[in-house]
């Protein structure tokens, strides 16, 4: 008997937090206005955007992804391309770039950096977690201000009048970079 009721309330423990899960996950997507959390996409893959890591990936990685063909010259930009959930542009690590940063020439045609453009818009500001972003001002431009998560490799452009996120950036990581001459504190 005691076995039994031990059964019954297993049963019941395992059904209640399966409910809890289910509940905590619909009130998660009701709090963000049922859009993606913006979050998720830099904590899935860090700093890939599907698959696209910085760095690592290179522009033939990319013409398949998006199943187009590989250019024999590596351009300073390819894009933006309509895929699903907005546009993408990518941006590529030249020969001119690799003198300039004092890149390895092994670096020339790799992604550098990857502007994500929802659509619909992402969610505002506010979705964004305090912890592990900071807030970065450009100078150079008025219109726009950075949240950029500490370990660099993904930030968010932000409209200051309206505080809507305008683009998801993915970058790499301030460890990669590190030996490069670079000189910006925000983003790519």
């Amino acid at each position: 008997m005691a076995s039994l009721v031990f059964s019954i309330r297993k049963s019941l423990v395992n059904r209640c937090a399966l409910v809890f899960i289910v509940l905590a996950a619909a009130f998660l997507t009701m709090s963000s206005g049922g859009t993606r959390c913006p979050v998720a996409a830099g904590a899935s893959g860090r700093n890939a955007w599907r698959g696209i890591v910085p760095l690592q990936s290179t522009a033939a990685d990319v013409a398949r992804l998006l199943s187009i063909s590989a250019e024999s010259h590596v351009a300073e930009s390819d894009g933006p391309f309509k895929v699903d959930g907005g546009e993408v542009t990518f941006y590529y690590m030249t020969a001119d770039h690799a003198k300039l940063y004092h890149a390895p020439t092994a670096m020339v045609g790799r992604v550098f950096s990857i502007y994500f453009k929802p659509n619909p818009p992402l969610a505002r500001v506010e979705t964004i977690p305090a912890r592990g972003f900071k807030r970065c001002l450009d100078d150079m431009d008025k219109r726009y201000y950075y949240e950029v998560s500490l370990d660099g490799g993904l930030a968010y452009q932000i409209r200051r009048n309206t505080d809507e996120i305008e683009f998801e950036i993915y970058q790499p990581f301030h460890a990669d970079i590190q030996k490069l001459k670079l000189n910006t504190a925000c983003v790519f």
